[in-house]
């Protein structure tokens, strides 16, 4: 019984991807569609075969791994606990949220050109932009998620002498965690969405600079198959954060 609940869901989760791939096969195959907009399936397997056996692309995806975790962790460690704080304190939030709320909105990508100036084209840049692309939205999410804290605990906690610097650290965060971990999992994908952006202009490395060089000697075949590396590390990172939830909080019920 086991073995089936586990085999179920992987069997319905593939089962898109599947379809889509004979989809793409067919239009490739009777070439439905120019190839220079979407070329055919095995042009694409050719292009990771020369990327990864003809090419240098593994160092690609380490320095763009490199790139999205760094930015994700100094996202997580500043984003988390100004959440937090501002869901915590009334007056904490009144300052926080409309400043998080309109920042959210700036458009990223016409930042890269004051990235740039201000930090350089070296790493530090990428990151910032990925950052920039991620904190904002994490305070705000953080923060819903202290607010989602049952207040019954807190009243409980008050009732039984604890003062706010205990009820934050021993009421507020060990409830909100499971969700902060979920928030952090959502921040991670907004950040490999964003690597692109991050090594559009001023990299010579990573997998966002080979999708760019591609582009400009219109090899669409190797755009295909950058994009779907980056998509397939998402999907391992996004699974490591839900094997990690399962793992840290088995006790959390999850929606079937």
């Amino acid at each position: 019984m086991r073995a089936t609940v586990k085999i179920k869901p992987l069997l319905w989760g593939s089962s898109l991807f599947c379809i889509l791939l004979f989809i793409w096969f067919i239009v490739g195959q009777y070439e439905l569609v120019r190839p220079l907009f979407i070329p055919p399936l095995t042009a694409v397997i050719t292009s990771f075969t020369e990327l990864f056996l003809e090419g240098n692309y593994h160092h690609d995806i380490i320095i763009s791994t490199y790139r999205v975790l760094g930015a994700f962790l100094l996202s997580a460690t500043l984003a988390i606990p100004l959440g937090l704080w501002a869901g915590f304190s009334k007056k904490v939030s009144s300052v926080v949220e409309p400043f998080m709320g309109f920042a959210r909105y700036l458009p990223v990508p016409a930042l890269v050109p004051l990235c740039i100036l201000w930090f350089g084209l070296d790493d530090i840049g990428k990151v910032v932009i990925i950052f920039l692309g991620t904190f904002f939205q994490l305070v705000l999410l953080v923060k819903d998620n202290a607010n989602n804290v049952s207040e019954d605990l807190f009243e409980a906690g008050t009732t039984l002498g604890a003062n706010r610097q205990q009820l934050f650290f021993r009421i507020l965060w060990p409830a909100a965690r499971p969700e902060v971990l979920n928030s952090c999992r959502n921040a991670m994908g907004w950040a490999w969405t964003y690597l692109v952006v991050a090594e559009i202009a001023g990299a010579n490395e990573g997998m966002g600079f080979q999708i760019m060089q591609a582009q400009r000697f219109t090899q669409v075949p190797k755009i295909f198959a950058g994009i779907i590396v980056i998509g397939i590390l998402g999907i391992l990172f996004d699974q490591l954060f839900e094997y990690t939830h399962r793992l840290v909080f088995p006790w959390v019920e999850r929606k079937s």
